[in-house]
């Protein structure tokens, strides 16, 4: 005759919530949309869209979920939402700084103008050396020139010609350098040649008597010289200075009406006038450089010239400095009127949305570029590199946190921006490289950005804990849950998912059966009957294998039986461990019974875990009891493997046995708890009520059934406490017994507040409903102790005592005895003080 089960045996069906396929509103998902942007997080929902649209700097966002929840995805698609909805406002462009050059300055102008401001300018400056060319080589500009500087060049040359004379007098000829005066004795030839300088090995070869007259007529000519030459730099600083004054004339008229022209479209605009009228300036102070004519020393200077054979004249005569027209000088004006244009946009774009993959400290903020110049480092305004940073302004930032964080530097240079809303850009020298020569600071450009960094929560906990500006700049957090409630809504979501993963790869579309075997599976992911994971990466790529799978058998379709082949493919790949383990087992190599009795000795089931593939195995736990007083201890905790939840859980059992057993006389106990042949660390409380029922087991000498094996949590009142992945566990016991051979009696004990947690693979409910396999759900201890050893627990009677034969009988009356031994052998006073 069968043996009645207890009312606390799950049933079959309860063991895992099955998707009804014809429940679904669809036969294939040909037919149905991709999913949503975000799925199952409305929580998360709210926070990103208050932060996106609060206009408030201090609101930047962080994003906190488990890589695979769909965070980045769903948050640059609500990003991109709001940005559509939203137009720039504002270019930024650098120039040159003609008061503070080392300072180039920043322009702020309408969105949509910094292209053409830096092409209007462009074109400025091209019409202005075309009309100072025009001006410049035109009559009139000839002919007055020749009138304001004729008188004076008449008497330098009045003068000039005398010291000549003078000089030939004497027999030397003066001639000018760009060093100064050269005076050279002449040889007249006797031919009536003209004379010509005499040389140096002529000179030496004079009888001395001659070359003292010449040294006596050399310094005759030197006084003249001295003489003639201060009135001669007189009239030519006179002459330039006339010349310098027509030509600024000049030059400011060729460019009025272009300048009046560039500065009427930018009226509006304060900053750009000025900044035009510093441009006219010195375009002006230029003008001969631009012109492309031979420069005045340096535009404004010259040389020192003395005589008119001193470099070569301009068309009026006048002395001027040798090599200032070269090209480099005006490509360097060029450069100085070139506008750099930092941030552009289309006044009718969205505003931008900027997500940085590398978020190095130059790609953030950008660089400023440098250059070679005659072997010296240099650089200026046209070499600053926008960064992430300024292409987002106006707009978004998005970051991975992790990637923030891991580059030196760049958390510094997102925080300053959101703590002070300015993007400063910063040359070698001061981010930590060498840049001799080369030094400038431009300006701060205004920083309207809204920044969103996406990252784990652990990272969110540490950087507000190690930075107490963080919570400041980062006042609102959107949560991504890992699990979302099992609904119409929830598997309609994964029916999509489903669809579009087998689009994407131009793979078989899934029917309703087979999106019900990928619901169910996300159940089980989830360990919850009444949710689903939101691991969205895992579950296209289970949807990928599948129609692949699909695919290979040539089907049209993606079918139930594809999805079951993923599913055991993928648990395929990852269980070389534990089956390695399982060995161990079955080779009672790692002892663990499966049959049979035991007094202090029971299956515990833990969760390991192998590169994020958790998997359940049996462990042998043993108890071992004596009169003493150290009371329950492990060997775990005493050799450093216990963790602080597992010593919280053992120090729970002390407070179970006193509280139910020593109420009139105390606890003298010793009691030693062990994990056999686990040499690794030891954690969490789910092995607790697998303990106390070793610890019961052992004080009331009652065998345990090994056959079975037991997991959950207990309290002080021995009520079973919930507890994680018991899903892995009873299918890690359930494959050592099914290798070992179902007898039968095996099963596995949870806490029935796990039951919603099961979604048990199909071979474990097919061996339960065979009644070759049991799961128990029980409410307490004294629920589990019966079924382990077939003995009530027992129940207090109206004066106090348990039912004689129960184990809590048997287990009051063995720590009775533990006392008196105690009390007896420690003396009057070590046992709790004098005895009667």
């Amino acid at each position: 005759m069968e043996e009645t089960r207890p009312s606390f045996e799950l049933s079959p069906d309860s063991l895992r919530r099955r998707t009804d396929p014809t429940r679904l509103p669809f036969q294939t998902t040909a037919g149905l949309p991709p999913p949503a942007a975000i799925i199952g997080q409305e929580r998360a929902h709210e926070a990103i869209d208050l932060a996106l649209n609060l206009p408030d700097g201090r609101y930047n966002l962080y994003v906190a979920g488990q890589p695979g929840t769909g965070r980045t995805n769903a948050t640059l698609a609500l990003v991109h939402a709001v940005a559509n909805e939203r137009r720039p406002e504002h270019d930024w462009v650098y120039v040159y700084n003609f008061e503070q050059p080392e300072e180039p300055l920043a322009l702020e102008l309408p969105a949509g103008r910094g292209r053409t401001f830096a092409h209007d300018v462009e074109l400025y400056i091209t019409a202005c050396r075309r009309e100072l060319r025009r001006a410049f080589s035109s009559d009139v500009y000839t002919q007055r020139r020749s009138e304001m500087l004729g008188e004076s060049l008449a008497r330098r040359e009045q003068l000039l010609d005398a010291l000549q004379s003078e000089a030939r007098a004497l027999g030397f000829i003066v001639r000018g350098t760009p060093s100064g005066f050269v005076i050279d004795p002449l040889v007249f030839p006797p031919d009536d040649a003209p004379p010509v300088p005499m040389t140096q090995e002529a000179y030496d070869a004079l009888p001395e008597e001659q070359q003292q007259q010449i040294i006596a007529k050399h310094t005759k000519v030197e006084s003249a010289v001295g003489r003639i030459l201060p009135t001669v730099r007189a009239i030519e600083e006179e002459a330039r200075g006339v010349a310098r004054t027509l030509d600024r004339d000049v030059a400011d008229n060729a460019v009025r009406h272009l300048s009046e022209l560039i500065a009427a479209s930018n009226a509006a605009y304060p900053p750009i006038l000025e900044y035009l009228k510093r441009l006219r300036a010195d375009v002006v102070a230029h003008a001969r450089t631009l012109r492309g004519a031979p420069s005045e020393g340096g535009d404004d200077s010259t040389n020192e010239t003395p005589t008119h054979d001193a470099g070569p004249p301009d068309s009026d005569g006048l002395p001027m400095d040798d090599d200032l027209h070269d090209p480099p000088t005006v490509r360097s004006l060029l450069r100085r009127y070139g506008v750099n244009v930092m941030v552009s946009r289309p006044r009718d774009a969205a505003a931008p949305v900027v997500e940085d993959t590398n978020p190095t400290y130059a790609n953030l903020m950008g660089r400023i570029d440098l250059g070679i110049r005659e072997g010296l480092t240099f650089t200026d305004h046209m070499m600053l590199k926008p960064g992430a940073m300024h292409k987002a302004v106006g707009g978004f930032l998005v970051l991975q946190a992790h990637d923030v964080l891991t580059q030196p530097r760049s958390w510094d240079a997102v925080k300053r921006m959101v703590r002070f809303g300015r993007i400063e850009l910063e040359n070698g020298s001061q981010s930590g490289g060498a840049t001799p020569g080369a030094t400038i600071r431009p300006q701060p450009i205004r920083a309207d950005v809204k920044v969103i960094m996406i990252g784990d929560p652990q990272t969110y906990s540490e950087l507000a804990e190690l930075d107490p500006e963080f919570r400041q700049s980062f006042k609102v957090r959107a949560d991504f849950d890992s699990e979302m409630p099992r609904k119409e809504d929830g598997e309609r979501a994964y029916a999509q998912l489903a669809g579009e993963a087998a689009r994407s790869i131009g793979y078989p579309e899934f029917t309703s059966e087979a999106v019900a075997l990928v619901i169910e599976e996300g159940s089980r992911w989830a360990d919850d009957q009444e949710r689903l994971s939101a691991q969205f990466d895992d579950v296209r790529d289970l949807c990928v294998e599948a129609s692949f799978f699909a695919r290979r058998d040539g089907d049209a379709l993606t079918r139930s039986r594809h999805v079951a082949a993923a599913i055991r493919a993928r648990d395929r790949r990852a269980s070389m461990v534990p089956e390695k383990m399982e060995q161990e087992i079955l080779r009672h190599e790692v002892l663990v019974s499966t049959q049979g009795t035991a007094v202090g000795q029971i299956n515990g089931l833990s969760v390991r875990e192998t590169q994020g593939y958790p998997f359940g195995l049996p462990t042998r736990i043993t108890a071992t009891v004596s009169p003493g007083l150290a009371g329950v201890v492990t060997v775990d905790r005493e050799s450093d493997l216990s963790g602080p939840l597992h010593t919280k859980g053992v120090l729970t059992l002390a407070g179970y046995l006193a509280g139910r057993f020593a109420e009139d006389f105390p606890l003298s106990l010793s009691a030693s708890l062990n994990f056999e042949q686990v040499y690794g660390g030891v954690d969490g409380d789910s092995a607790s009520s697998a303990e106390l029922y070793a610890l019961l087991s052992a004080l009331a000498s009652v065998p345990i059934r090994q056959s079975l094996a037991v997991t959950g949590s207990v309290n002080q009142r021995g009520e079973a406490q919930v507890i994680g992945g018991v899903n892995d566990k009873i299918e890690g016991f359930f494959r050592v017994c099914q290798q070992r051979g179902l007898t039968g009696e095996q099963g596995v004990i949870i806490p029935r507040v796990n039951a919603h947690n099961l979604m048990l693979r199909d071979e474990v409910i097919e061996a339960v409903r065979a009644h070759q396999f049991h799961i128990y759900g029980v409410n307490t201890i004294e629920e589990g102790i019966y079924l382990l050893t077939g003995i009530p627990f027992g129940t207090k009677t109206s004066d106090g005592r348990y039912l004689e034969g129960t184990i809590a009988a048997r287990v009051l009356q063995r720590l009775r005895h533990f006392s008196d031994l105690v009390r007896h052998y420690a003396g009057p006073y070590d046992a709790g003080g004098p005895q009667a």
